[in-house]
């Protein structure tokens, strides 16, 4: 483009824009460098080369006005090339000419890509660039990569709760990360997760579910065999994880309010220590009360290896009014809204036995109900998140004085690995029955709680003869 007058707006011109006035030219390039926009001048005055970079536009076409003139007028000296000049300007077009590139604008890219490296060898850019993404190998999407991953795994037979983990955990990501799988870095989904704030072992399952993301990449060969960038995220320490258990007092309780159809459920986990996922995909046909042994096939279990468990005497009590001849053992999809209704349930039943036995009134009750809603409500708006403000049934708790029930995390195989522990004193068995590592139960259970407990523990669910009888066994073995 070759004209005397230049436009005020950038938007008007195509870059590098030739300024030219008769036989007098030179160029004015555009870049974007970390999303800032830079105009370069570039001419040559008395057989020297100049560059002029400028961020105002308005300044860019000001002094490209002048540059115009100076060069026109008589006291510029006629362009010459020395014989080095000239040299150098046949060599550049002998290795631009078959690219079609002007000389011009491979000069202008180059001052680009130097300013943005900060001096680094481009040759190293480039070849940092094939090791992520070689010819050879397709390039796919973070997102592109997670829809395959979930249809090979639904392919594959997996349960719908894990397809649903998986699929939220990724979806996060995938949200985060909305760039090709190879550009992501181990650094950066570090830096994500710390700053995403959740808890210790919220974080580890995240990085746990992007673990699966890169090894079925790696697998695809979306990523090259040796990709390790996941080795760059940190595990969060979870301080061991806390073990919460139930005591005997307190699971009464809970099987004391609990409703009818929860019943199989909660006695399970408590009892026989299957996890809740793995209840959910448990059938009655799986439970042997001939043989007294529960199959976990390797289908329903979390770490895909089949274990038999045994159904100790109170967890048979507890079933037998509840045994279907099939069908699924727990009928509920969403159990943590069946557990909140039941903690809800404990709650309410707390609070109306402390009213009962403190003869609080009515009055009393409905005004300690208005101050709790004005606190939480409170809470909530300055985004606390405490303990009290949101136990389902005991928002009053904290005003009254009366204990709240709270369910504690993953208590029910929590207290069942505990008690069995103490009560069998062999860890390699329990490990067995619960689908564990005996260095695990070692580590976390072995003296958390004594014999007497178990016994207490596995007399849940039984009369009164039968508590009698299982005691009396329990003694002559000891």
């Amino acid at each position: 483009m070759a004209i005397k007058s230049i436009p005020t707006n950038p938007e008007e011109m195509t870059f590098p824009f030739t300024v030219s006035n008769g036989s007098i030219s030179f160029h004015i390039y555009q870049s974007v460098i970390r999303e800032k926009t830079y105009y370069t001048i570039a001419y040559r005055i008395d057989g020297t080369r100049k560059r002029e970079v400028l961020k105002d536009f308005t300044v860019v076409a000001k002094r490209a006005k002048e540059i115009l003139k100076k060069l026109g007028s008589s006291n510029a000296s006629v362009l010459e090339l020395t014989a080095a000049d000239s040299a150098a300007y046949r060599r550049a077009r002998e290795l631009l000419d078959p690219l079609k590139v002007p000389i011009e604008t491979a000069a202008a890219r180059y001052a680009e890509m130097h300013i943005a490296m900060g001096g680094v060898s481009l040759m190293r850019a480039v070849e940092a660039y094939f090791r992520l993404y070689p010819r050879d190998r397709p390039i796919r999407s973070v997102r592109e990569v997670m829809e395959e991953l979930l249809k090979a795994k639904k392919g594959a037979g997996l349960s719908e709760g894990y397809l649903r983990h998986l699929r939220y955990d990724l979806e996060k990501f995938a949200s985060a990360f909305s760039t090709h799988i190879t550009a992501v870095s181990g650094a950066d989904i570090d830096t994500w997760l710390r700053e995403l704030g959740v808890a210790p072992r919220t974080r580890n399952n995240l990085r746990n579910s992007i673990q699966t993301l890169f090894n079925f990449a790696k697998a695809r060969k979306y990523l090259a065999k040796d990709h390790d960038e996941i080795e760059a995220v940190t595990l969060a320490k979870d301080g061991d994880g806390i073990i919460e258990i139930f005591t005997a007092a307190e699971f009464d309780e809970v099987l004391a309010h609990a409703k009818r159809a929860l019943i199989p459920f909660l006695a399970l986990g408590a009892f026989a220590g299957i996890r809740h996922a793995e209840i959910q995909r448990l059938h009655w046909e799986d439970i042997d009360t001939e043989a007294d042994l529960i199959e976990l096939k390797a289908a329903k279990a979390k770490t895909a290896s089949r274990r038999t468990i045994p159904l100790l005497p109170n967890l048979r009590a507890l079933l037998e009014s509840h045994k279907e001849s099939s069908g699924r053992v727990c009928v509920h999809l969403n159990m943590a809204d069946e557990i909140a209704d039941l903690v809800r349930t404990i709650n309410k039943a707390r609070r109306a036995a402390w009213a009962k036995k403190n003869h609080v009134s009515a009055e009393a009750l409905a005004k300690a109900e208005a101050k709790a809603k004005e606190r939480i409500k409170k809470a909530r708006a300055d985004g606390a998140r405490r303990r009290g403000t949101a136990t389902p049934g005991a928002e009053t708790a904290m005003e009254e004085g009366w204990s709240a029930f709270a369910w504690k995390h993953n208590a029910l195989r929590h207290s069942f690995i505990s008690y069995r522990v103490a009560q069998t004193q062999n860890v390699a068995q329990v490990a067995l029955e619960a689908g564990n590592s005996p260095q695990m139960i070692f580590k976390h259970y072995r003296e958390l709680v004594r014999p007497a407990a178990a016994v207490a523990w596995f007399c849940i669910g039984l009369s009164e003869q039968e508590r009698a009888k299982l005691i009396a066994r329990q003694v002559k073995a000891a």
